[in-house]
C-alpha cells in the first residue's frame, strides 16, 4: 500500500472559552489519506468538521497529536514554511465560493498563481483559461462573476482550486448552496478532475448522498473520526445521519 500523503494521529483541538473553561472540539482524530483517494467526512453541525478541515489545510494547528505530510511532521514548521507548504499541497473549495467580485472569472482562477514565479506567474491567465475550459466555462472566460449562476460560480471555484496543481483538494460543503442536480454535476466535476490529476479529494459534508460517492467515509462525533459505510444513493434518496449512525 502506498505511503499516505496526509497522516493524522491523536489530533485534538481545544479552545479556551472565557468564564466557562476549555471547549474540546477534536479529542483524538486518526486519519490516513493517500494519493487519488476520495474521502468524505460527515457529522452534525457543530461537531468540528470545519475545524478538522482547517487543521488539514494548515490554516489552524492542533492542540495535541501529530500531523504529517509526506512523512514530515508539520508541528515544527514556522508560519512562512506552513504557508508555502499549504500553497504547494492544497486546493480549497468552499460552500460560499469565496470568489472576488471585482475580478473576472479568469482573474479569480489565476489569483493563486500571483504568488508564483517564472512561467507559472507569467502564464497564469493561460492556465486559468485552460481550467475554465476543463470545467465547462470556456465561454465565460473574462466574464463578470455576478453574471454567473451558483453552479457556475462553484465551477469557477473548483478551477481556482486546481490552479496550482494541488495534491489534495479540501472541499467544505461544496454542494451546500446548490440544488440537487447542480450539486451532482459539481461532484462529478471534482471527481473527474481529481481522477485526471491523481489528487486526493477530502469532502466535508452533512449530505449523505454526497458522502456516498466517496471511497472512504467517516463520521465525526464527540471529537473522534469513525469509519462508516454509506451505500451509494441517488439524489433525493437521502437518509438521516442517525440512520447510518452518523
Amino acid at each position: 500500500m502506498s505511503t499516505p500523503v496526509l497522516s493524522l494521529r491523536g489530533i485534538a483541538r481545544t479552545f479556551e472559552v472565557p468564564d466557562s473553561g476549555p471547549l474540546h472540539i477534536l479529542t483524538g482524530v486518526d486519519l490516513d489519506v493517500r494519493a487519488g483517494e476520495h474521502v468524505a467526512i460527515v457529522g452534525r453541525s457543530g461537531t468540528g468538521k470545519s475545524t478538522l478541515l482547517n487543521i488539514l489545510g494548515l490554516i489552524d494547528q492542533p492542540s495535541a497529536g501529530s500531523y504529517s505530510i509526506d512523512g514530515r511532521d508539520t508541528a515544527g514548521l514556522g508560519e512562512t514554511r506552513r504557508a508555502l507548504l499549504r500553497g504547494q499541497t492544497f486546493g480549497f473549495v468552499f460552500q460560499s465560493f469565496n470568489l472576488i467580485p471585482g475580478l473576472t472569472t479568469t482573474q479569480n482562477v489565476a489569483a493563486p498563481l500571483l504568488y508564483d514565479r517564472g512561467l507559472a506567474f507569467w502564464g497564469r491567465e493561460a492556465r486559468a483559461e485552460e481550467l475554465l475550459d476543463a470545467v465547462g466555462l470556456a465561454d465565460k472566460a473574462g466574464g463578470r462573476i455576478d453574471r454567473l449562476s451558483g453552479g457556475e460560480q462553484q465551477r469557477v471555484a473548483i478551477a481556482r482550486a486546481l490552479a496550482r496543481r494541488p495534491r489534495v483538494i479540501l472541499a467544505d460543503e461544496p454542494t451546500g448552496a446548490l440544488d440537487v442536480d447542480t450539486g451532482t454535476t459539481v461532484m462529478r466535476l471534482l471527481e473527474r478532475q481529481c481522477h485526471e490529476t491523481g489528487a486526493a479529494l477530502i469532502i466535508i459534508t452533512h449530505d449523505l448522498t454526497v458522502a456516498s460517492r466517496a471511497t472512504s467515509q467517516y463520521r465525526l462525533e464527540h471529537g473522534v473520526l469513525t469509519p462508516i459505510d454509506i451505500a451509494h444513493r441517488e439524489p433525493g434518496s437521502l437518509e438521516s445521519l442517525e440512520e447510518v449512525g452518523a
